[in-house]
């Protein structure tokens, strides 16, 4: 059979978005750890002739030789393209190209592979739960509200890779309904680590029986409906109760005993990293003081040998072609890494705003505190603020401190102020110490006193957080009490 085949051309008008190497610099030095960053710089200086370092005294006297427009020693840097000028001015302000960045489908996969290889090279040893999940998110076809919550999800994900925030609480922290944010947990489910995001036992080991190839639709009724027989043994009970061969549930009870009843503990048991703090925070007389500590960061400034020889125009059209572009790529990371040092003091700042009970006092909880308020304060996107204090340590009157661990999210109580889920369980050891032995309260009741506190506790994250307090349920308690009372009879 024979085919005509013939060959049109038809115009097209399409958007993409294509980040400048400029952008994906300035994202990777932003994120990078001070270790990360000193590596960096120093291969820049072997491989960039238009770089080089500036002593701490010659530095100084500069004025740190990084003015807004990303040219050391205050010289005006002059650019061959007006292309490349207006790339160097987007750098102070590229909010909104960053949360494009954030989004698979506005950007391209090359780009999302280089971000995620970069990431990968740095980090020589096995990567924590939490960058796990960030690059499952990273590489979804989430949309960009959904990607939001996911985030906030990740970010309520405890050591065991239970979910550690109550749905009722992420989704007003989100501003979705509940409805909605159980959608989005779905699918974070799905695109996580087998297990990883679940609520509760029964939810985690379904979810592994779930990622599996074969079926494992019995396995997964065993595990909703008749878990507590696993341990005792009774399989030939739940067989004849189901109406099922004997050996297949037996053989469905033992595929669930191999299965990880904690799989976020895996990602825990990775070599000891040592890190170094790229910020100090210390309290002298009531005031705080805040100091980057870039000592081992070299100090950079533009060769003036090749800032000479394009002045004077000295060599070929390749030769003088090949200096600019080095010079454009160095001016481009002395601004980078400004700006990242710029963007850490202005988050530390609003930490020391919000914590300073915290860092004051050995006894100082930690205050609700979000990446988004914090972004709000200093006028960036909220992912500008998670990249700034990711791998980030600050050193503190109570040791060294990971950036992340001062963003908490908290419970809104009625007149408008928030408390931390460690204040909350606090609250719940109290309730139960206070209980009548005899009548004892249920998580419904302890969730009704939260309530009329004005704290909006649902009744499903008390019995979560009383079983992370080792507290018995109200039935062992009320058991347990009976029994002492007859002991007292008794003797």
């Amino acid at each position: 059979m024979n085919a005509d085949i013939k060959m049109y051309q038809s115009p097209n008008v399409s958007q993409q978005l294509n980040l400048a190497p400029q952008l994906l610099n300035w994202l990777k030095i932003l994120q990078a750890s001070s270790a990360e960053l000193s590596d960096l710089v120093g291969r820049e200086l072997v491989s960039n002739p238009a770089l080089e370092t500036v002593s701490s005294e010659e530095f100084s006297e500069a004025g740190n030789a990084v003015p807004e427009t990303g040219t050391p020693g205050g010289d005006e840097m002059e650019f061959d393209d007006a292309e490349t000028g207006e790339r160097l001015r987007v750098l102070a302000d590229m909010d909104e190209e960053w949360r494009q960045a954030d989004e698979p489908e506005l950007s391209c996969r090359s780009v999302l592979q280089e971000k995620h290889d970069f990431m990968m090279d740095q980090i020589a040893t096995a990567s924590c739960l939490q960058d796990e999940l960030e690059q499952a998110i990273l590489f979804s076809d989430l949309c960009r509200e959904d990607v939001r919550v996911a985030r906030i999800i990740s970010g309520s994900i405890d050591g065991r890779g239970y979910l550690d925030t109550a749905l009722e609480d992420i989704a007003e922290t989100a501003g979705r309904n509940v409805h909605e944010t159980e959608v989005v947990l779905k699918k974070f489910q799905a695109l996580a680590p087998a297990g990883i995001g679940a609520r509760d036992l029964r939810e985690c080991l379904v979810l592994q029986l779930k990622a599996m190839d074969s079926d494992t639709g019995l396995a997964q009724e065993l595990v909703s409906h008749w878990l507590d027989h696993l341990a005792a043994g009774r399989a030939v009970m739940v067989a004849d109760h189901l109406g099922e061969n004997p050996e297949e549930v037996e053989a469905a009870f033992r595929l669930i005993r191999t299965l990880d009843p904690e799989p976020g503990r895996k990602y825990q048991s990775v070599p000891v990293e040592y890190v170094d703090a790229d910020l100090e925070i210390r309290c002298r007389n009531g005031e705080f003081h805040i100091e980057l500590l870039d000592e081992r960061l070299p100090k950079l400034q533009l060769s003036s040998y090749c800032k000479r020889l394009l002045d004077a125009r000295k060599g070929s059209k390749e030769e003088l072609d090949y200096i600019r572009r080095k010079v454009r790529e160095a001016g481009f990371l002395i601004q980078g890494i400004s700006q990242r040092q710029d963007t850490m003091l202005k988050v530390a700042r609003q930490i020391v705003r919000v914590q300073r009970e915290f860092l004051s006092s050995e006894t100082g909880s930690l205050q609700p505190l979000t990446m988004n308020k914090v972004a709000a304060m200093i006028g960036v996107h909220e992912t500008t603020v998670s990249r700034a204090i990711a791998n980030k340590y600050v050193r503190t009157d109570r040791g060294l401190i990971e950036m992340r661990s001062f963003f908490k999210v908290g419970y809104r109580c009625a007149d408008g102020s928030s408390i931390t889920p460690e204040r909350v369980k606090m609250q719940l050891e109290a309730f139960v110490a206070a209980e009548d032995e005899l009548k004892p309260l249920t998580d419904a009741h302890i969730s009704e006193r939260f309530k009329k506190q004005g704290i909006k506790v649902a009744r499903r994250t008390v019995a979560k957080y009383r079983e992370e307090l080792g507290i018995p349920s109200s039935k062992e308690r009320l058991s347990r009490a009976r029994r002492r009372e007859q002991m007292a009879i008794a003797v």
